[in-house]
């Protein structure tokens, strides 16, 4: 029951299109919240740019890869992934910037890929050590390891790299970016929650539960992230030589 409402396209895309719509429209039309500083202009257009991709992701891998035919093919598969890692690294990229506003553009970009790619390796390398312990793995199984894997790398940023980063004299923007760590950590450990009942105990409930991290995902990550920076009261009025430079 609840995993043929969760495979529709009602759920896995138009369901998760209201918010992140209505948070464009918003910023496109009114501009948004007043961005005076280097780093509330870059959440803006963070903001403006993801809210895009979020859109995009559920439809090019859905509804669109089926109706072009690639669907459940490599291609189609391909795509999936593509999407996946561009989810993370929007993650990443905001930590990194805000945490470190020292770095350049392309310093910045370049590392937030390589942190983008520390999960899916330790996945693909348990599977790979699973499999040979125990033999054939559940078809989904690295699925639920890229999950555990992103919320202890989520756990970590926020409580051991985050604080090396921000440094000492900024609490404000630490306890912003702690909380963006925690969200991600959420949903997370709430999809790996629902694989684990759906691949250990059979539950059809697992799918229902699925839901909730698709909307933390989808739907809420972007206005958590905006509106949660502006209420933080910690703009950053100056921007380091680095920044001023770019």
């Amino acid at each position: 029951m609840f995993l043929d409402f969760y495979a529709s396209d009602l759920q896995s895309t138009y369901a998760v299109w209201p918010v992140p719509l209505l948070l464009l429209g918003w910023l496109v039309l009114t501009g948004g919240r007043a961005a005076t500083t280097a780093d509330a202009r870059f959440v803006r257009a963070y903001t403006l740019f993801f809210a895009v991709e979020t859109v995009l992701d559920p439809l090019v891998s859905g509804p669109l890869a089926r109706w072009i035919g690639i669907a459940g093919s490599a291609p189609g598969t391909m795509l999936i992934v593509f999407f996946v890692l561009l989810g993370d690294f929007r993650v990443l990229l905001l930590l990194q910037r805000l945490a470190r506003p020292g770095l350049t553009r392309e310093r910045l970009l370049a590392e937030s890929a390589a942190w983008t790619l520390v999960v899916p390796l330790v996945a693909l390398t348990v599977e790979q050590l699973l499999g040979a312990l125990a033999g054939e793995l559940p078809e989904n199984m690295i699925w639920l390891l890229y999950e555990l894997s992103f919320c202890a790398l989520a756990l970590y940023l926020r409580q051991r790299a985050l604080p090396a980063w921000v440094g000492p004299d900024r609490a404000a923007r630490l306890a912003y970016l702690r909380s963006v760590a925690s969200y991600v950590a959420l949903y997370y450990g709430l999809w790996a929650t629902a694989d684990i009942l759906i691949m250990a105990l059979d539950l059809d409930v697992g799918w229902a539960l699925r839901v909730v991290p698709n909307q933390l995902y989808y739907a809420f990550y972007l206005p958590f992230v905006y509106f949660r920076f502006f209420a933080s009261g910690d703009q950053e009025a100056t921007s380091s030589p680095a920044q001023a430079s770019r």
